[in-house]
């Protein structure tokens, strides 16, 4: 990976580097060189326990390491990152606090 370290991909105190999906890892190296400005890991892998205990879906591409949370909390990035993830075909999710993008069989927009 060119913009992310495997420490970057965390639950918990946990490296899950490992269980995240090369082909998702290399988009989203694509989504950060399209947005141009670092993006900071929030949530990758989780396991169903992990998942379970932060109310994630039952089905959600984190636990299959097809998806990342990107701490977001400012407009005009927000904006960027998700015309960018559009723009690799990844599903976006937003958040006030957080751009979920992940890279789902059909492609779709969501709020929190």
């Amino acid at each position: 990976m060119k913009h992310f370290k495997e420490s970057e991909f965390m639950m918990d105190k946990e490296n899950v580097f490992n269980e995240m999906n090369t082909e998702f890892l290399c988009l989203l190296d694509d989504l950060r060189e399209l947005v141009g400005e670092p993006l900071t890991v929030n949530s990758s892998y989780r396991s169903v326990a992990k998942n379970e205990s932060v109310g994630g879906a039952s089905n959600s591409q984190h636990l299959y390491g097809n998806a990342v949370d990107l701490s977001c909390n400012n407009g005009a990035l927000r904006l960027k990152i998700v015309e960018c993830a559009i723009e690799l075909g990844l599903s976006v999710g937003v958040n006030k606090y957080f751009i979920h993008v992940d890279n789902r069989l059909r492609q779709i927009v969501f709020a929190y």
